[in-house]
């Protein structure tokens, strides 16, 4: 159900720290800087940059301001699939906030407009504390997500889990 063109979901930090890095221009700390420069490396390796209705709606309020307009015609929306919403229910369990868990629940259960793909790649954020807790709980929650798929129809069957990085990482790997 996916291309090869490699997926990123970005969290609403990541949305933020860009759109603030266009307002304020010259007064940007480090992980400004690095969200940036993350930015351009995607766009330029052709990288699908994706981000969640919440963030989308909360954002299309403010789409008056030139920064907004610039980073919502650089992103798609991706929406929840079938399956989303019991995923996202049974990774509250693990202790993921209700938006934590909505935000993973889209990375293995989200389809873009044309229903073209099936989750994504990695979702990238700053959040600490949901990077923590979801690479201490992994082996428990592909447990968990493995059960849960091995009952589903295709093309849900072939549900994955996603990647959890920072924009720094995905830096260092890209190089």
């Amino acid at each position: 159900m996916s291309d090869l063109t490699p997926t990123y979901l970005l969290d609403k930090n990541i949305a933020r720290k860009f759109i603030t890095c266009l307002y304020e221009g010259a007064f940007m700390d480090d992980a400004a800087v690095t969200v940036l420069l993350f930015w351009d490396r995607s766009h330029a390796a052709g990288t699908r940059l994706l981000i969640s209705p919440e963030t989308a709606n909360i954002l299309r309020r403010f789409d008056s301001f030139r920064e907004v307009h610039i980073f919502l015609a650089s992103v798609e929306v991706l929406r929840g699939s079938r399956y989303f919403k019991r995923w996202a229910r049974r990774l509250r369990a693990f202790g993921f906030t209700r938006e934590d868990a909505k935000l993973l629940a889209l990375g293995a259960f989200g389809t873009d407009e044309q229903g073209a793909i099936l989750g994504v790649d990695v979702i990238i954020t700053l959040d600490q504390r949901l990077m923590n807790n979801y690479q201490v709980r992994l082996p428990e929650i592909q447990a968990r997500l493995s059960d849960m798929t091995a009952q589903l129809p295709p093309p849900f069957c072939h549900a994955s889990l996603p990647k959890v990085l920072g924009p720094e990482e995905i830096l260092e790997r890209e190089g």
